[in-house]
């Protein structure tokens, strides 16, 4: 049982004393605003919503746990009933995890303070560049020859550091960077995107060893709320 905040989405009393042959999917996810964060209301965000109506729709409990996210992607790995969003597919990746929902093909942009003027990549190479911990996107950085790459914990603190100047710049996606300028109430002309480098698809992903039978019940709730028109319900209240 992770140590941590938790939510619980949806828990019919029906289902709370019924033994089941195989652990229910148990959610995790760090604070990535648009897909999912702890915002003062609750939590919220595009795929969060979406657990919350999968769950619904296969009335059963789900539980979402916020961590930093390292700890997020690390706990879904090494676990066999945890599911995780909004977590990029790269090739690196594939073999680890069950990939059940994609969510949305992201950019990755790194974006420096709105004072700097317009770099040449030669020039972004030679900044202290920050990335989210536990991200796969660093290996897009060192292949293309960035020297100093720097980790922390979400995106809250990578702005604060840019803001601080204890950053040069930093590297993310570009739809989860600029939703959490809105979020934690840095004014985006405050920041300029440089240029984008790389891109990759976000999906709900699961751990290898959640039971297959599981894996395919959250599918199937899934593709039942595309139909149904509230997948793109939710998309336009976040994506757009």
């Amino acid at each position: 049982m992770l140590l941590s905040r938790r939510c619980l989405l949806f828990a019919p009393a029906v289902l709370l004393g019924t033994a089941q042959a195989a652990p229910p999917l148990e959610w995790v996810a760090g604070n990535l605003p648009p897909f999912a964060w702890e915002a003062s209301g609750g939590p919220r965000g595009f795929a969060h919503e979406l657990a919350v109506a999968m769950a619904q729709r296969l009335g059963r409990p789900a539980l979402v746990s916020y961590v930093p996210w390292a700890r997020a992607v690390r706990t879904v790995e090494q676990g066999r009933h945890y599911g995780i969003f909004p977590l990029a597919r790269t090739p690196d990746r594939e073999a680890r995890f069950q990939w059940l929902v994609p969510l949305m093909t992201v950019r990755y942009g790194l974006y420096t303070l709105a004072t700097e003027t317009r770099l040449e990549l030669d020039q972004l190479r030679a900044l202290r560049v920050g990335v989210l911990r536990g991200s796969p996107i660093a290996a897009n950085l060192r292949a293309e020859r960035f020297k100093t790459i720097v980790e922390a914990k979400d995106y809250r603190d990578l702005l604060r550091l840019l803001r601080e100047q204890a950053l040069d710049a930093v590297y993310a996606g570009t739809p989860m960077l600029e939703a959490a300028m809105d979020e934690y109430g840095q004014a985006r002309m405050l920041f300029v995107l440089q240029t984008t480098l790389g891109e990759a698809t976000l999906y709900m992903a699961a751990s290898l060893g959640l039971d297959a039978a599981e894996a395919r019940r959250w599918v199937a709730a899934y593709r039942q709320l595309e139909e149904d028109g509230t997948v793109a319900r939710i998309r336009r209240r976040y994506l757009q």
